[in-house]
Order: structure tokens, then sequence, then C-alpha cells
């Protein structure tokens, strides 16, 4: 279980209002192989992240609903209609989780207002507020400097601290990711604060931006 909401399921949640308005949530046919239609969107967003003032995990049985999954011949048995199943979980403080998007289609920006999910369908979500702004205008130091942050980010753009900091590999937007017939993702690791703010400092690969009073440390090539 990811604390927070992996990059690969944070395109998910902008896709989906996208997709519903736009072209349909089927599954895309390229090459002769399948993918999530998320990949529709995947060229025109460059970054993503999620924070929090924290999150507790969890795990809770759940009875999930399989007949959708059965073969036809099982479909008469009642009894095999519902199982059980342990699905990984985060609770975060105050329910507030906090996304940012750095896309290249201002339009995109607009359909941040119709996330309803993020990750598994029954996660249902309220959008709060949205911030849209340019990203060259938000830039705060590029390379060097200290900064405190809820937003997790890749340990090669800035150092992770010991202690209230947790790295994990986490999926990236890349379109193999998104493919019904990958059989492991490709990852990167990032660090990922546990409560509060983490204090870090940027690498020269890094630059810091701040938005809505948030700062927020990102790859120095997608502000450039």
């Amino acid at each position: 279980i990811y604390p927070l909401p992996s990059p690969t399921t944070l395109l998910g949640a902008l896709a989906y209002p996208y997709l519903r308005k736009n072209s349909g949530i089927e599954a895309v046919n390229i090459g002769g192989k399948l993918y999530s239609p998320a990949v529709k969107i995947l060229e025109k967003v460059s970054y993503v992240a999620a924070g929090s003032e924290g999150y507790l995990p969890s795990r809770e049985v759940e009875r999930v609903h399989q007949v959708i999954y059965m073969r036809k011949q099982h479909w008469e048995k009642l009894d095999l209609y519902y199982s059980i199943g342990v699905r990984g979980n985060a609770h975060y403080l105050d329910d507030n989780l906090y996304l940012l998007y750095i896309v290249d289609d201002k339009g995109l920006a607009d359909y941040a207002y119709g996330i309803v999910r993020v990750g598994r369908k029954e996660g249902l979500v309220v959008v709060d507020e949205v911030i849209v702004e340019e990203v060259n205008k938000t830039v705060k130091s590029i390379g060097k400097g200290i900064f405190r942050t809820l937003f997790y980010f890749p340990t090669k753009i800035a150092i992770c601290p010991e202690g209230n900091a947790l790295r994990m590999p986490m999926p990236i937007l890349i379109k193999e990711n998104f493919s019904e017939e990958a059989l492991a993702p490709v990852t990167e690791e990032y660090c990922i604060p546990r409560l509060g703010e983490v204090v870090s400092e940027l690498k020269s690969p890094g630059a810091l931006i701040s938005v809505g009073g948030y700062n927020i440390p990102v790859p120095k090539e997608v502000v450039s």
C-alpha cells in the first residue's frame, strides 16, 4: 500500500473527468496492446505529486462482489457471488489530501474541478479548492536551498531526511505503466513525509515552487 496516491493513480484521477466528457473510459489499443485510457492525457502532464498533514495506513476486511469475474457456468451459484477481501487503505489527517499537477495544456487544468475519486472507484472525494498558476511564476529556487514540504518527491532531486520520512519506490508516468499486460511497474524512489512537513535540501536536479502557500520540490526540467 502506498501511504499517498502514486503518480500513476494521480494521473488516473485527473484523466477520469476528462475522459468522461471527451472520449469515453474504454481501454486504448496501441500497437496491438491494451492500455488504460489515462494514456490519452499522459503527454500533457509533466509532473504530479501528493501531500498531506499526516496519514494512518490500515488494512480493512471487505465483502467483495465477484460475480463479474466468474465464468458463466458458475453464475447460478449464489453462494459464490461474494467473497472476503483485505484491502490496504490510508486515512488522512483532517481528511485533507493535497494534489499537484503540472500540465502543458491549461484546458486540462480545468478538469481538476471534476476529480471525484482518487484510486479505486469506491474512494470518493470532494474537491475543496483548485489553484491554477503559471508554473514559471511559482519558482522559488533551482538546484539549491533548504525547504519544508508536505509533498512527496523523487529522492534524486532532494535529500530525504531520516526519521519523519519514508523512502518508497512508486510507479512513474510512462506509457508502459498503464499497459494491461504489465506484470510489474517501472518505479522510482520517492521520499514521502510521515507526519507534517519534512525539512529537506534541494539537489542540483531539483527546483522548488510555491503554490497556495505550499512549498513543493519538483524536477527542474518541468519548470524550465
